[in-house]
């Protein structure tokens, strides 16, 4: 399933966000005498458009709010014992994917370039995508799925996941969806290149639930 995110540069280039959003049922350790519990993304992340930017020669930051009661996320846990469950992110390297913002070709071709990854194309560096979830909830519960990313961002176009959720095992079991807001700040250098036209910079994030707070 795939969830894209485009930033339309006004001046300067677009940022595209692909975001290949894995739902694993990962089982966790349990005596043979139970069910172990099980967890899954049941709804997809949806990611927002990232807000444009106009090259100026200088390095900049640019925040974009990303509304999690209506592009929400929704994780649901079942079975016995209890273990809690977790939500990494992380930058997608596996083939054809870029874990970094990377230049890439939406179409058929653009300019000299074929469609896809440009081969030594420009490229950000990694951390340069974060994620605060400070003003991020969940719609129902007593005992919440606790954010991670609230004082200090997490970085998110890495290669390492990042875990931006943890529900430790007294979290109750069943369906948790998100609500609240989350900001996503994107950090570019002031050697920022403008690209080919029709060219983005662009990104494929992974999401995994697993078992374990």
């Amino acid at each position: 399933m795939l969830a894209r995110a485009r930033l339309s540069g006004r001046c300067g280039p677009r940022f595209t966000v692909i975001a290949s959003t894995v739902a694993l049922v990962t089982l966790g350790l349990a005596s043979s005498a139970r069910a172990a519990e099980t967890v899954a993304l049941t709804r997809a992340t949806n990611l927002p458009a990232l807000t444009g930017i106009t090259l100026n020669g200088q390095a900049q930051t640019t925040t974009t709010t990303w509304n999690l009661t209506t592009n929400r996320f929704k994780v649901t846990s079942s079975g016995t014992p209890d273990v809690g469950w977790n939500l990494t992110v992380n930058g997608d390297s596996s083939a054809g994917n870029s874990a970094v913002f990377k230049q890439f070709c939406p179409n058929t071709s653009c300019g000299t370039d074929s469609a896809g990854y440009v081969p030594g194309g420009f490229t950000l560096d990694p951390d340069s995508l974060s994620l605060n979830t400070a003003a991020a909830t969940w719609t129902t519960g007593t005992t919440k799925p606790a954010y991670q990313c609230n004082t200090v961002a997490c970085p998110i176009d890495t290669g390492t996941p990042v875990k931006i959720v943890s529900a430790s095992s007294s979290v109750a079991t069943g369906a948790w969806v998100s609500s609240g807001s989350a900001t996503m700040s994107l950090n570019t250098p002031s050697t920022l290149h403008k690209l080919q036209t029709g060219e983005v910079y662009s990104l494929n994030l992974v999401w995994t639930v697993n078992t374990g707070p």
